[in-house]
């Protein structure tokens, strides 16, 4: 795969060359015949049509100049100026028309539309993800790339300490190769409307910056993403930790939810620091757990997150994750410094006032109902709808618990209309509790547990069960 991406780029920027090679020949007869037949022009008026051709030259060499060493197709001969040996087709040559900076737009456009969907298919499993990151360190360590700051540009430091720690470097330099920069800006870029509410949170709750780039190592910003151990979206809560933050039963699980999940995060890392009472070590726990940290602290002499790393008192995971953090986010956060493109959408996050700011309309209901009849029955798109009601895992709200509906911001009215015309579903499984009975017999009747009975109704294990009183039973 990594063979037939660097080919598809190659070719590309060959093509490049090749037409740059023509750009060049155009303009050095063009400026011979206006100097010959036109003397009089002024300097401004043969300058100008030339510097599409100026620019062009510049990036399409540059980026040739990072591709060099790429590897190419076996079927493919290099002369020896460089240039790839009568791989471009004669007609597009002979053909090439002399408005080169309108040829060069329309070449240009088609490439990176190939090259996102090659980074959309490379982006399909988390980058981050500690199997990747190995192969990317093995990568790294066999080339001779070196990233070189922009001078001129001020430096923003980070409110967390150890950005200048080797550990961080190694990742800081993987990440700076052309192939992973671009696979950071696509996470980032897709996950633009959750980040700004995140941003917004971390404002809001006076938490570090540096926490918005941490849903890239958790999940690479995918709402759905599942790893191998069980933890579920944005920011990775696994089934034992969702407890007091977020809801998980037969009908709801909020970890799908990146609103709601960005809100319980925002706690369960506030709930760490008070915990450790330092950053680093706060993030840490959020990834080893609070048992695991408290354990390592214990061995350690010095509460200080470097020293458990220095003393291999961290699981390699855990020691791998705050550096991680800090990389992406100093590479973010000083894009322009380090002469990267990572858009910061200031100027949306200034002027929020749509879902990325959680502003939406809401309606609750005390039943089952289906969103794609609702959907259907306000005349929205099923999809939107389901987008952003992820944690309704069956397409239904709770038959018995109080849910709430997100909805497109101003069709509240809408919804509560077409819910008037809607009928609940009606469930198969209703037991109507009887002299005698307890949570623990009606359990065994149907096969479930007690604590399943009771998220699915909405009672504490302990309740006592009225005679007359409707249960619904889980349907597994």
């Amino acid at each position: 795969m990594k063979k037939l991406i660097s080919a598809i780029l190659i070719c590309c920027f060959s093509f490049f060359s090749f037409a740059q090679e023509i750009i060049e020949t155009s303009a050095e007869s063009l400026d011979t015949e206006i100097s010959t037949e036109s003397t009089s022009l002024s300097e401004k008026e043969l300058s100008e049509p030339e510097a599409p051709a100026a620019e062009t030259t510049e990036s399409t060499e540059a980026v040739a100049e990072k591709e060099s060493e790429a590897e190419l197709p076996e079927n493919t001969e290099i002369a020896e100026n460089g240039k790839i040996d009568e791989s471009t087709p004669k007609d597009i040559i002979e053909n090439s028309p002399a408005e080169t900076p309108v040829t060069i737009t329309a070449i240009t456009e088609e490439t990176s539309a190939k090259i996102e969907a090659t980074l959309e298919a490379l982006a399909e499993e988390n980058p981050f993800a500690e199997d990747s990151l190995e192969q990317a360190d093995q990568e790294l360590a066999e080339s001779d790339f070196v990233a070189e700051e922009e001078e001129g540009i001020p430096y923003i430091e980070l409110g967390l300490p150890g950005v200048d720690r080797p550990e961080v470097e190694k990742f800081r330099q993987q990440y700076l190769q052309p192939k992973w920069t671009a696979i950071l800006v696509s996470s980032l870029e897709k996950g633009i409307d959750y980040r700004l509410y995140i941003r917004k949170s971390l404002e809001n709750t006076e938490l570090p910056k540096e926490l918005e780039y941490l849903p890239v190592v958790e999940s690479n910003y995918k709402t759905d993403a599942k790893s191998k151990s069980g933890a579920l979206g944005l920011w990775q809560f696994m089934e034992n930790s969702v407890k007091p933050f977020l809801a998980l039963n037969d009908y709801v699980d909020e970890r799908l939810d990146p609103w709601k999940s960005t809100d319980a995060a925002m706690k369960k890392l506030a709930d760490n620091y008070k915990m450790f009472e330092d950053w680093e070590l706060a993030i840490a726990a959020y990834n080893c757990g609070a048992g695991a940290m408290k354990r390592a602290l214990a061995k350690a002499e010095e509460k200080d997150f470097w020293y458990l790393v220095d003393h291999n008192l961290l699981p390699s995971q855990t020691a791998n994750y705050v550096p991680k953090l800090l990389a992406i986010a100093d590479l973010a956060l000083n894009a322009e410094y380090y002469g990267i493109e990572i858009p910061s959408h200031q100027e949306e996050y200034e002027s929020l006032y749509n879902e990325a700011n959680a502003i939406f309309d809401y309606v609750s209901v005390n039943k089952a109902f289906y969103l794609k009849q609702l959907a259907q029955e306000m005349r929205i798109d099923y999809r939107e709808l389901s987008r952003l009601n992820p944690s309704f895992v069956l397409g239904f709200t709770h038959p018995s618990v109080a849910s709430q509906i997100r909805l497109p911001l101003g069709t509240g009215e809408s919804a509560v209309e077409a819910l008037s015309k809607m009928e609940p579903i009606d469930f198969p499984i209703k037991y109507k509790v009887e002299a005698g009975d307890s949570l623990w017999s009606i359990s065994r009747k149907y096969h479930c547990t007690v604590s399943q009975i009771c998220e699915l109704n909405g009672i504490k294990e302990n309740a006592i069960l009225k005679i007359g009183k409707i249960l619904y039973i889980p349907s597994k």
